[in-house]
């Protein structure tokens, strides 16, 4: 055996229940010791923050028969989608799509044998900047190890969560539905490597030399939402237009589909609801999903306009739609409620079919964080080396007081080889506080030849360039946007801008003096990163 699992628990007692909308979390801190002894790739660690979504029932208007909300057994835990954000800009309550690093807002590393290592602050406006050009847009959009919702290719607000592990279907060739088959809600484990955290964190570490090493972090749950998705599949569709995923063909003489006669059961037997969208991939493409409640809109002729809350009891693709008769399948999807939407007393038409999520009332919805884990790998056949040469930041953070010509000097280390800055709205984390341009020098020596650096025009981006090639590091993504779950807007609307400043710095023999001067219509909190090298 080369290698070996660890899981360490926070030596405090972190797991909390609480109501995002109303109620701030108490505990924030965590600690975990990392043994002597043994030889630690950090590499491949991380820490786990186990969390879930505790969903209060739909206390909205009632249905037609007086049933505000399903009954929700003991193994429906799915019967609303919703997920856990990070809003990084409370005051526009932005939840960006970020690292789960971002939920860290300090860091500190200690040895045994050789005192304090690295000491960040502010890492989650750090990690927000770096996190938006080290990954690309799938990796940004559909990777686990982050914060936010992306609507993919379904449009706008029909995200799916990620804490529902999703039956799209659970009839069988024969025809006949599980029921015990149903989406189930999960907790999940929202994972921090250290790598994001530590210069260290990309190394091997010696718990012989090092000793005892204790880890302290202080997270920002308070920053933490519950995100409400769905709702709006009765107004839009695939293109963001008709046919709507929650449109669902009548059942008429004149449409050729046959009426309901007295007991037929509108929504169950030979009644389903099926769906006017026909899909070549439902299980992807398709918003609803079998444990999920539910409203059905209707008109029954004679009667009049009716809705039911309801729960989808089954979900039918492979048989009756697409069959041998029609081996092409026409990709209709066919929806069973667990109750019938109405029951037929004479022949009637039903028409005016529509399905929407039933959602939670967003001012009860809970979190729950369950536990916080330090997951380390542990090796036996390499030992880690006695030093390292390793990258961290010293940071500055000073405020612009909403000024329009912003002029700041700062001291920066000798070995200080990189500069990032960060400009937020006070008392945020994202980097999206608007600029126009800046000019930086260094000990009176300007940067960039005496010119201004306009954002997102091509000498910004060439300083952006200059800063990852100094890194000896190729971006990933250069659009200079930050994905927006909360606007849930179609394509690119659903992007916000990023102002970042990254400017390379030259090593010199004693501090150096780096002047900015920025222009913008609201100057307002701004973070320095000194990235130098130490050695330990």
């Amino acid at each position: 055996m080369s290698e070996r699992i660890i899981k360490l628990q926070s030596q405090q007692a972190f797991n909390e229940t609480w109501k995002p909308a109303s109620e701030t979390p108490v505990h924030k801190l965590v600690d975990f010791t990392i043994p002597s002894g043994g030889q630690y790739d950090l590499s491949k660690s991380y820490i786990n923050i186990n969390m879930e979504a505790v969903n209060a029932a739909y206390a909205g208007t009632a249905d037609s028969d007086g049933v505000v909300a399903p009954t929700q057994g003991a193994t429906d835990t799915a019967f609303y989608n919703n997920d856990i954000v990070l809003e990084t800009n409370t005051a526009n309550n932005n939840n960006y799509n970020a690292s789960c690093s971002t939920l860290v807002r300090n860091a500190d590393l200690f040895s045994q044998n050789k005192g304090m290592v690295e000491s960040i602050r502010s890492v989650n406006k750090l990690r927000s900047v770096l996190w938006n050009f080290e990954n690309d847009g799938p990796e940004m959009h559909g990777g686990l190890d982050k914060f936010g919702t992306f609507q993919g290719r379904r449009g706008k607000g029909n995200a799916t969560s990620s804490l529902l592990q999703i039956i799209g279907s659970n009839v069988n060739v024969a025809g006949t539905p599980d029921t015990g088959l149903k989406a189930e809600a999960r907790s999940r484990d929202f994972r921090i490597p250290l790598s994001d955290l530590f210069g260290v964190g990309n190394a091997m570490w010696n718990g012989d030399y090092f000793g005892d090493t204790q880890i302290h972090l202080e997270l920002t749950p308070q920053n933490l939402r519950v995100a409400v998705l769905g709702g709006s599949e009765r107004t839009d569709g695939m293109n963001g237009g008709a046919p709507f995923f929650g449109q669902c063909k009548e059942y008429s003489a004149a449409a050729g589909s046959g009426q309901l006669a007295t007991g037929d059961e509108l929504g169950r037997g030979a009644f389903p609801l099926v769906t006017t969208l026909t899909y070549n991939d439902f299980a992807l493409n398709m918003p609803f999903y079998v444990g999920q409640a539910i409203s059905v809109a209707y008109t029954i002729s004679g009667v009049g306009a009716r809705t039911s809350h309801n729960v989808i009891e089954a979900i039918e693709y492979n048989e009756g739609t697409n069959n041998a008769v029609n081996p092409g399948g026409s990709g209709s999807v066919r929806i069973y409620t667990r109750t019938p939407c109405f029951t037929a007393t004479t022949a009637v038409d039903a028409t005016a079919i529509n399905i929407n999520a039933l959602l939670s009332t967003a001012a009860n919805n809970q979190i729950r964080i369950n536990k916080a884990e330090l997951v380390l790998n542990e090796r036996f056949d390499i030992k880690g080396p006695e030093g390292l040469d390793y990258i961290t930041y010293s940071t500055e953070e000073t405020q612009g007081r909403n000024a329009t010509n912003y002029n700041k000097q700062i001291i920066v280390e000798p070995n200080a080889h990189n500069l990032i800055i960060a400009h937020s709205k006070e008392g945020q984390i994202a980097c999206d506080q608007a600029w126009t341009d800046y000019r930086l020098a260094v000990n009176n020596v300007d940067v960039c030849g005496n010119r201004e650096v306009a954002y997102s025009k091509p000498l910004h981006s060439d300083r952006l360039l200059r800063f990852f090639q100094n890194r000896g590091q190729t971006p990933h993504n250069m659009s200079l946007r930050l994905l927006d779950g909360h606007n849930q807007e179609q394509g690119a609307t659903n992007q916000s801008k990023f102002y970042p400043i990254l400017e390379t710095l030259p090593i010199t023999e004693n501090s150096k003096t780096v002047s900015i001067e920025l222009n913008a219509a609201d100057v307002q909190d701004i973070a320095f990163f000194k990235e130098i090298t130490r050695s330990i």
